[in-house]
């Protein structure tokens, strides 16, 4: 006799509509349209089964009277003796029957968590949503002094840039040795910022000569990690098979999501 109950992954005392979600997010993983294993097939009938028994009330209470009245076991039937060895057990014991396959856990719950991938992605849109608005806003621009080498700060961000632009307002900027010349000392330079979120753009020289654009922030070095995002929230939303592909994008999401946080906090406050 089969345990429905174990079938769908739910308690004895489950409630209707607690067996009828156990039931959607089993189908959703062993529908043989979207699962092509060999035993998909048949873990689906044993699905449908247990769904039509338990979802009826009439039918549940006889089966739950067979259940405590008799006895549920995949073992040997009552006067029957199985040999020690599986092996023989299988191929030479007289009615053997082989347990049924189990729906795959690892499946189970990565359909579990599929419900959470579309507001996930909702996130990873709406925030680059916002990145793309800040940065097509007119910039903010300041005027800043340059100060001498001596003003410069050796900390662990500039310990393998050889050289550094030095503002009298503290701040300190990567420059290639080709730019050394378009930034002379006591010279005014200009540092464009988003005009929302306060994030470096660019820092360019009075003339307009020369421009720094490798800076380390969200809209320059870190450009990729919102791209990124864009892309896989775009598939989260788009996608509508493949459990496993699609539990790996909202995975995706979320680390991305991580640290495109920790790049804008850091592009903010440097």
């Amino acid at each position: 006799m089969k345990d429905y109950y174990k079938i769908l992954r739910v308690g004895r005392q489950a409630r209707p509509e607690e067996i009828k979600r156990a039931y959607r997010r089993l189908a959703i993983v062993f529908h043989p349209d979207k699962n092509r294993s060999e035993e998909s097939s048949s873990l689906f009938q044993e699905i449908n089964e247990a769904h039509e028994v338990l979802s009826d009330p009439a039918k549940r209470g006889q089966y739950d009277q067979l259940l405590t009245g008799g006895f549920v076991s995949e073992g040997p039937m009552p006067g029957q003796r199985w040999h020690r060895d599986p092996a023989y057990r299988k191929r030479y014991q007289p009615g053997y029957r082989p347990p049924p396959p189990r729906p795959n856990e690892a499946l189970l719950m990565m359909a579990h968590f599929l419900k959470y991938l579309r507001p996930i992605s909702l996130v990873g849109v709406l925030y680059c949503s916002v990145l793309l608005f800040d940065y097509m806003l007119p910039f903010r621009v300041s005027e800043e002094k340059v100060m001498p080498e001596l003003h410069r700060i050796n900390n662990w961000k500039f310990r393998h840039m050889p050289n550094a632009l030095v503002t009298d307002k503290g701040h300190q900027f990567p420059i290639p040795y080709s730019g050394l010349d378009y930034f002379p000392v006591n010279s005014t330079v200009k540092v464009f910022t988003s005009n929302l979120l306060n994030v470096l753009v660019k820092v360019e020289a009075q003339n307009q000569r020369f421009t720094i654009r490798h800076l380390d922030s969200i809209y320059q070095n870190f450009l990729w990690v919102p791209i990124i995002l864009m892309i896989s929230a775009v598939l989260g939303l788009v996608l509508k098979t493949g459990i496993e592909f699609r539990f790996n994008v909202g995975v995706l999401i979320c680390f991305l999501l991580f640290f495109n946080s920790i790049f804008l906090v850091y592009s903010i406050l440097s």
